[in-house]
């Protein structure tokens, strides 16, 4: 979260904690939603989505049988864990944010 977005959460008065925990994971959301459609963050997200891909690919030349073969293997791996950590890391954000809104769509109607 930005300076800026800090003061405006500290300028609006909310109903508890919960709800200003709510307003800020729909606010991340949105950042991540920007960072998403931004030229970088489709750079970044094309990025993992191909190292994914490639290493999966070459996961099925392994052979597990040999050293050079299990040392490829948890290379391999390890690139592709890495892809889909930050892959699951914005599709998490993308969740909580969406579950955020629902929230505060909810205290809304009880207000």
């Amino acid at each position: 979260m930005q300076a800026n977005d800090t003061d405006l959460i500290n300028q609006i008065e909310f109903v508890d904690n919960r709800e200003r925990d709510y307003f800020a994971k729909a606010q991340m959301g949105e950042q991540v939603r920007e960072f998403l459609t931004s030229p970088v963050g489709r750079y970044l997200h094309g990025r993992a989505k191909l190292d994914y891909e490639n290493a999966r690919n070459e996961l099925l030349d392994c052979d597990p049988d040999n050293f050079f073969g299990r040392r490829k293997f948890r290379r391999l791996t390890k690139k592709a864990r890495v892809a889909e950590s930050f892959m699951r890391y914005l599709t998490e954000a993308l969740t909580e944010a969406s579950l955020a809104t629902h929230e505060l769509d909810h205290y809304r109607d009880k207000g």
